[in-house]
């Protein structure tokens, strides 16, 4: 058994390894395809600037052995060693020059060749050049004055012309471009995609559970695997994104178990009077929001009294991915002391999950969540509430974070695969490590390639079919999250005050 989950896991290793590297080049299209027109276009100006026309034409001799009686053995020896040096002395200045004054050519840049045709007598003489009418007349001075090389070659040897020359009308080596233009692009797309991915397999990005445990000085509490982006065609082609909930029927087993399991972990390493939970990322577009949801939902499923406070003011997500449209009073309204918690609060009466959203962010959020209200809000939370899940704003663009880890009993970083630097998320690990909460550890998101291989799968429930994917949820709490605000999948919950 031991071997067995040994195999598993160095093929997800591998196949989350290969994954990455393929995500990367993926991601870098726009360079490469630049890098490929470039490749393209230097390519056509060479080529065009640099191609010179070919013109060539070709005469046949028959050799034959001078003398009454010659036998094929003795025509096929004439000709063959009268190849062996025909073109020697066809390209010699003192030839070259006869034909060219009885040609009445000035100069002549081209070349002469005579070669044997294997098994017969036969001798075939090939002169190129630049130019077309300069080739023919070369050709015509060769068969005019051949008598005169072929006495001072072989004495015995005749040559009768078989084919007699015509003037070129194409070049010998037509311009393709198209084709070197293809090839040159294909060769170039491919060494930037091997470049591409030689740096992406070298990087200090974090691609597996094995690297996110070597390379991160903290725990790993689980992994949470890649979800489709759109559950259906019809889905995909109305850009209708679904919210990845545990709660949500369409979203997948291995997923939904991987919450619960998640759930379980931060549960047992809770102290028992840490309520208060801070979920986090060091980069946006990481999916700690679609994370500290499914993380309060599981809790509820608990049998907890769960809380879920949207701490990030900058870029609100919570009210969104649970399609919530509507609002009485906000988080801001609490801290800036225009209701009180328990008339801000709402509780959806589907799942039983306790809320406290904001639906529109604001530019400055540091001087609201670092404020004395916002502690005593956290206190009052602790005090009614089971489990108080606070979602922050990633730590790289806001210190709102690294604020309320001094305020808030433990904290969980959400780390996706293949995203951020290992550096740099220990960095910030650090940062969580020294503040007050108490940090539990980091959480691998939207991992591909890890679902087929987890014990959900291997012990029989592979007959849920490719459920062990996870689409880019995050940009349900970042990036141009807005425009899915009229196109949510879920049905609005309805709230109780």
């Amino acid at each position: 058994m031991s071997e067995r989950n040994t195999m598993m896991n160095e093929d997800q290793i591998t196949l989350g390894m290969l994954i990455a590297v393929i995500q990367d080049v993926l991601k870098q299209w726009h360079l490469i395809l630049a890098v490929t027109l470039i490749a393209a276009m230097g390519t056509y100006v060479y080529t065009d600037l640099s191609y010179r026309p070919v013109y060539s034409t070709t005469t046949t001799f028959v050799a034959s052995a001078g003398g009454t009686s010659t036998t094929t053995y003795q025509n096929l020896t004439a000709a063959s060693n009268l190849a062996s040096v025909f073109t020697e002395v066809l390209n010699s200045s003192l030839f070259k020059g006869e034909v060219m004054k009885t040609s009445g050519l000035v100069r002549f840049d081209g070349t002469i060749q005579a070669s044997a045709i294997a098994e017969t007598n036969l001798l075939t003489l090939r002169v190129s050049g630049s130019n077309p009418r300069e080739v023919f007349l070369m050709t015509q001075g060769i068969i005019e004055h051949h008598d005169v090389v072929t006495e001072q070659i072989l004495g015995n040897t005749i040559l009768e012309v078989l084919q007699h020359p015509v003037v070129p009308t194409s070049p010998s080596n037509p311009l393709n471009i198209k084709n070197k233009v293809v090839k040159v692009s294909v060769a170039i797309g491919a060494l930037t995609c091997a470049v591409i991915a030689g740096m992406s397999f070298m990087s200090d990005k974090v691609r597996s559970r094995s690297e996110a445990d070597t390379k991160l000085n903290c725990r790993v509490l689980g992994e949470l695997y890649h979800e489709k982006k759109y559950k259906t065609l019809k889905e995909s082609l109305k850009r209708k994104k679904t919210s990845i909930l545990i709660t949500n029927p369409v979203t997948s087993f291995v997923y939904t178990e991987a919450v619960h399991k998640l759930t379980s972990r931060i549960s047992r390493r809770l102290h028992s009077h840490e309520k208060v939970l801070m979920v986090t990322s060091l980069m946006e577009n990481e999916g700690k929001s679609t994370v500290a949801v499914n993380l309060a939902l599981s809790f509820v499923r608990r049998g907890k009294k769960t809380l879920l406070i949207d701490g990030d003011l900058r870029k609100p997500a919570c009210a969104l991915i649970l399609n919530q449209r509507t609002q009485v009073y906000s988080l801001v309204d609490v801290l800036e002391g225009r209701a009180s918690l328990s008339e801000a609060v709402r509780k959806q009466r589907s799942t039983g999950l306790y809320v406290l959203t904001t639906l529109k962010g604001l530019r400055t959020a540091t001087n609201l969540v670092s404020s004395k209200k916002m502690k005593e809000v956290l206190l009052e939370a602790s005090e009614n509430y089971d489990v108080v899940i606070v979602d922050t704003p990633p730590m790289s663009l806001a210190p709102d974070a690294e604020v309320l880890s001094e305020v808030c009993d433990a904290s969980v970083m959400v780390v996706r695969q293949n995203e951020a630097k290992a550096a740099e998320l220990n960095d910030a690990l650090m940062i969580l490590e020294r503040s007050h909460s108490h940090l539990m550890g980091c959480v691998l998101n939207n991992v591909y390639g890890a679902g087929r291989f987890t014990p959900a799968f291997t012990e029989g429930y592979g007959r849920y079919g490719k459920y062990g994917r996870y689409g880019k949820y995050g940009r349900y709490g970042y990036g141009k999250y807005g425009r899915y605000g009229k196109t949510a999948a879920v049905k609005e919950d309805s709230y109780e005050s």
